[in-house]
């Protein structure tokens, strides 16, 4: 399952945030973004568990993470 994370991070933490991202092997893809959110990360994980796992035990757990806002991709029929 795959899985889209739009990260708010707090003030001057962005650059030490995305490197500790890059640093979970559930993250394919992470990168600095413009708009309301500072980061947005690609994740891949087993199932929709897995995912929420990483999210709230890894992402959240990140010394300057704000808030996250997590998307799940599906399979339409």
């Amino acid at each position: 399952m795959k899985a889209f994370v739009l990260v708010k991070v707090e003030p001057g933490k962005v650059k030490e945030v995305l490197d500790r991202l890059r640093g979970i092997s559930q993250v394919r893809e992470a990168y600095c973004i413009t708009g309301p959110d500072d980061i947005i990360v690609v994740l891949e994980a087993p199932d929709a568990k897995s995912i929420s796992d990483v999210v709230i035990a890894g992402l959240h757990d990140i010394e300057g993470v704000k808030g996250t806002d997590t998307r799940m991709v599906v399979d339409l029929p």
